[in-house]
């Protein structure tokens, strides 16, 4: 890899451990994350057992996409990445853009519509940091063997 590779290495990485830590925070949640308990405006204890057990899966499936995202883009990163393939320099950046767009939509219309506090700023900064990697990686370039 040359420089500029490892440097959007390096960052891709970040961001996949990133959301790693979110994807165990979100399964290891026992009931759902704080900001949740914002915007439903209804103490944990009084929803019905139905309805706490519906919200809580929602929450480890959520942990279980951040999860699911983060190490398919590290195996990705890890194998034909390092190997310089092209499409790896493009798909790394496209699917952690994509996962994150959801994420900013998901958390920003929450903190639209209630009066919770979700992280939708960290969502914009990881956007951000990816478009970052992408423009400093050589994946924007077009190689010799490209014919589009």
């Amino acid at each position: 890899m040359n420089k500029r590779d490892k440097i959007a290495f390096t960052i891709y990485v970040a961001v996949c451990l990133l959301g790693l830590a979110f994807g165990i925070a979100y399964l290891g949640c026992s009931t759902v994350m704080p900001y949740h308990h914002q915007a439903i405006g209804v103490n944990w204890e009084d929803l019905g057992p139905g309805l706490q057990v519906m919200l809580q899966n929602f929450v480890n499936f959520a942990g279980a996409g951040f999860i699911t995202g983060s190490l398919s883009c590290l195996i990705m990163l890890i194998i034909p990445f390092r190997r310089g393939e092209l499409w790896a320099k493009r798909a790394v950046p496209l699917v952690l853009m994509i996962f994150n767009g959801f994420c900013l939509y998901v958390s920003a219309t929450v903190a639209a519509k209630t009066d919770a506090s979700p992280p939708w700023q960290l969502s914009i900064v990881v956007i951000i940091v990816i478009l970052a990697a992408y423009t400093i990686s050589s994946g924007i370039e077009k190689t010799d063997t490209e014919s589009w």
